[in-house]
């Protein structure tokens, strides 16, 4: 093979490679696989520089074996993991994007892959910032027919924590200005 085809070759696997990582499956599998695998090389070089049957040397043959399990059970939960998480991330969005009853619809589907208590957090939080949003706009609407006091206490009765309380906060400020 000449040259310019061999770079070529090594380019395009490089491109690949660097377009896989934005794959959520691909970088979970290598998050377990680094988070397993490096210790287990550590490990597993500790053992063979022990004499072998040694108090070591089965301690450290036993601590592989269960890596080695703890490996295969990660990787069977992976399917779920992924699911899960694209789930949260989409909902995420629709939050963002400020679309909550389809946010708190898309936490639903938590629930049929026994993610029942983190569907729950996720509806919850869905929820606040949706109370949030709704005192905010009624904030704003006060504050344009000049009800600057009403404004005020409804701003102050928005929940910490959520995107609305940070818009909140500079509309207290040109409140006071």
């Amino acid at each position: 093979m000449d040259s310019r085809k061999l770079a070529l070759i090594k380019r395009l696997s490089v491109v690949l490679v660097i377009a896989m990582l934005f794959y959520m499956p691909t970088r979970e599998f290598l998050k377990i696989t680094f988070m397993l695998g490096i210790p287990f090389i550590f490990l597993l070089g500790y053992m063979i520089r022990q004499k072998k049957y040694s108090p070591m040397w089965i301690v450290s043959l036993i601590v592989i074996i269960s890596m080695i399990g703890a490996y295969g059970y990660l990787l069977t939960q992976l399917p779920e993991r992924i699911e899960t998480r694209s789930i949260i991330t989409e909902g995420g969005v629709l939050v963002a994007e400020e679309r909550y009853d389809e946010a708190i619809e898309k936490y639903r589907q938590l629930e049929p892959i026994g993610q029942k208590s983190k569907m729950n957090e996720k509806i919850k939080e869905a929820e606040k910032e949706k109370e949030a949003s709704v005192l905010l706009n009624q904030a704003t609407e006060l504050i344009k027919i000049g009800d600057k006091v009403q404004a005020k206490k409804i701003l102050d009765s928005i929940p910490a924590g959520t995107r609305a309380s940070r818009e909140a906060g500079k509309l207290k400020k040109s409140i006071v200005d």
